[in-house]
């Protein structure tokens, strides 16, 4: 069906005001490619999109009126720091050096800790979710060191400067600013007191808005999804993310092959790039079987694995990786951050995520 004759149609039904807003959502779309291209050519740290400009393209895409949205944008603030926050992220460092932020003696102490005093929580949820308590407990380890430290900066600062100063992923940040706003609206949030990350991300489990939108639960039925204080909303929200994102139930996530492990070519070009090829262990066990008949149980022949590489202290080493290690990735998409959390994961609990 030919619909041309629409707009034309609809805005004559339409105010003066309206339609001058109208006019420059449609002239900064239009414009916004050479914005964000001119930026790239800026140094970090730089506003490449005005208030006013990121007001309106809100208004544009949320259910929330232009006024309320100036109204809530006046009080954000621009912090060239979160730009150059954003440039050096620790998940950027080969794992030899990100490895000793999170393996080490506190981080098992506390996580057993912490499994031992909600016992009963994390049982009722690993069987309702059928996510492993080790790995909810290991991605909080990690977040926020269980709770503990769940960011100090204005959440609503955040979004903003990477909404206006990060073009590479300022429509990301947008979508997550403009989610923010939402939530405080639906979820009863107090946006000017929410604190969080530099990258926006909040609570003690550190979702980004979209993903609280999506995947946060009222798990103790309070009427609130509360990340920051009620146990079993924390834990369950994690649970109900990595259910959704498939995490298969006592299944591995990873396997330190030893070093010196002879691969294919084939599989040698695979390991240095992005988790792309699965197969099943079976398949691996018939093209490499001195590699791969050695593998310990739990892994199954059905198991779809993939293979990485990573450098560890012993040099460049190699990873036999179950499918699981990518739904961690979901949560964060580095594989220093999901062989962190298997490695924390393997200090709780050997019998299903020992690594090596």
């Amino acid at each position: 069906m030919n619909n041309c004759g629409r707009p034309l149609t609809i805005f004559k039904h339409i105010t003066f005001q309206q339609r001058l807003q109208f006019m420059l959502v449609a002239c900064i779309a239009l414009f916004m490619p050479m914005l964000a291209d001119a930026a790239n050519n800026k140094p970090d740290g730089t506003q490449h999109v005005s208030r006013e400009e990121l007001n309106i393209l809100l208004a544009s895409e949320i259910n929330v009126s232009g006024h309320e949205i100036r109204a809530i944008m006046e009080q954000a603030k621009f912090h060239p720091k979160i730009i150059k926050r954003m440039n050096g992220q620790w998940e950027a460092q080969p794992y030899v050096k990100y490895r000793p932020l999170f393996i080490i003696p506190s981080m098992q102490e506390r996580g057993r800790s912490y499994l031992h005093k909600h016992r009963d929580i994390f049982t009722q949820i690993e069987e309702k979710y059928q996510v492993n308590a080790v790995i909810i407990a290991a991605i909080l380890g990690i977040e926020t060191r269980f709770g503990v430290a769940t960011g100090k900066r204005p959440v609503l600062d955040s979004l903003y400067t990477l909404s206006t100063g990060f073009p590479r992923r300022a429509n990301f940040f947008r979508k997550q600013l403009g989610a923010i706003i939402e939530i405080s609206r639906q979820d009863n949030i107090k946006l000017n007191a929410l604190k969080g990350s530099y990258a926006g991300a909040f609570g003690a489990i550190q979702f980004i808005p979209t993903s609280f939108r999506d995947f946060a639960v009222d798990e103790d039925g309070d009427g609130i999804r509360d990340v920051f204080h009620s146990t079993p909303d924390i834990i369950a929200s994690v649970a109900n993310y990595f259910k959704k994102h498939r995490w298969q139930h006592n299944r591995p996530s990873a396997y330190w092959l030893p070093i010196g492990s002879k691969l294919t070519a084939e599989w040698k070009k695979r390991s240095k790039g992005k988790l792309k090829h699965w197969v099943t262990l079976a398949d691996l066990r018939q093209s490499m079987p001195e590699i791969f008949n050695n593998i310990p149980q739990p892994w199954l022949d059905s198991d779809k694995v993939s293979i990485i590489e990573m450098k560890t202290k012993q040099g460049m080493q190699l990873a036999l990786v179950h499918y699981n290690f990518k739904v961690i990735m979901r949560y964060n998409p580095s594989f220093n951050y999901a062989m962190a959390v298997t490695e924390i994961a393997a200090m709780l609990e050997r019998t299903t995520f020992a690594v090596d």
